[in-house]
């Protein structure tokens, strides 16, 4: 599977679960995974553009889904970078 294909579905998986982390905030692991998106939130709070109801939790869910996708993505393509140029030399 190339990377180009497993960014949608990653993105996906991630979203469906930062949606059940959303709920579920009393756990380390659900914390953790909504962090990106708190954060978010709490910067649009504080600038007076906080979005609220259904748009809080879009927020939230979109924004943690989005972090975490990209995280992973660039760990991947880290290490197949360098596998690439571990087994030319």
């Amino acid at each position: 599977m190339t990377l180009r294909f497993l960014g949608p579905v990653l993105f996906g998986l991630l979203g469906a679960a930062s949606a059940v982390a959303l709920h579920h905030m009393d756990s380390i692991p659900a914390l953790i995974l909504i962090a990106p998106g708190y954060l978010v939130q709490a910067w649009l709070f504080e600038t007076h553009r906080a979005l609220g109801g259904f748009g809080y939790q879009a927020t939230m869910v979109g924004v943690s889904a989005l972090v975490w996708t990209l995280v992973i993505l660039g760990v991947a393509v880290s290490a197949r970078f360098l596998v690439s140029k571990l087994r030319s030399s």
